[in-house]
């Protein structure tokens, strides 16, 4: 793991999470969301950058920004750990090719799977998987988006099982909305067209807002009772 620039920043906080795809749409506002819970979030990408957007914002100053490859993960780092959130993905566009039917599984099943096992052969107990609420139509094997997120859900299951301690919750959004950012800093204002229409098709949209604070409270639940692998839907978001 490569740390830029947050050595300073090791702070108070007692629980550390690491945020596969932290530096990503969903994955800036869960830091956002665990940082104001009081957990420190290491927050791991190829680039492991700061996005640029994030400026001077105070809070970001305290999120560690590390270089690091969910599809090779650090189990040294893991082990240093409490919890564990993967958003790696890709968009759910149809393929035309093998190469590219192959990839997209690999980004949204394979990747996300090597984290979760990783986190389990480190001692981790707690991995919150981004997953999808896809329409009927688009499960099926031979959509690479959906055969991806299927072998991703599968590997959190499998990280439940481990012990009686281990507990992994699936978030499952439909069409998530919000400004988005180029690399370059430039917002994407996506929110402008899609918000409108949520209010019209609530069941099918949510907010980036909503699942990043779904995702921390998850990460940080200690109700015994909601069993070790738990699935929630758009609607439960």
């Amino acid at each position: 793991m490569k740390d830029n620039g947050s050595d300073n920043k090791e702070t108070k906080h007692t629980t550390k999470i690491v945020v596969y795809g932290g530096n990503g749409f969903v994955g800036t506002r869960v830091a956002q969301s665990l940082l104001a819970r009081d957990v420190c979030a290491v927050c791991l990408s190829r680039t492991g950058h700061k996005p640029l957007h994030l400026g001077d914002q105070r809070w970001s100053e305290s999120v560690r920004w590390c270089k690091g490859d969910a599809s090779k993960p650090d189990t040294e780092l893991l082990q240093r750990l409490d919890g564990l959130v993967t958003l790696v993905g890709s968009p759910p566009l149809p393929t035309f090719s093998k190469e590219a039917y192959d990839e997209q599984v690999f980004i949204n099943g394979t990747t996300n799977a090597k984290a979760i096992k990783a986190a389990g052969e480190a001692g981790i107990k707690r991995v919150v998987l981004l997953g999808a609420q896809l329409p009927f139509f688009m499960r099926r094997e031979s959509f690479g988006y959906a055969q991806g997120k299927k072998i991703a859900m599968q590997a959190a299951q499998d990280f439940s099982e481990l012990s009686s301690e281990h507990r992994a919750i699936v978030i499952q959004p439909g069409i998530i909305y919000g400004r988005r950012y180029q690399e370059n800093g430039k917002a994407i204002p996506l929110d402008t067209l899609l918000k409108p229409i949520s209010w019209i098709m609530p069941w099918q949209f949510v907010s980036v807002e909503k699942v990043a604070e779904r995702i921390a409270t998850e990460m940080l639940c200690e109700d015994p009772d909601r069993g070790q692998f738990i699935v929630i839907k758009n609607s439960q978001i």
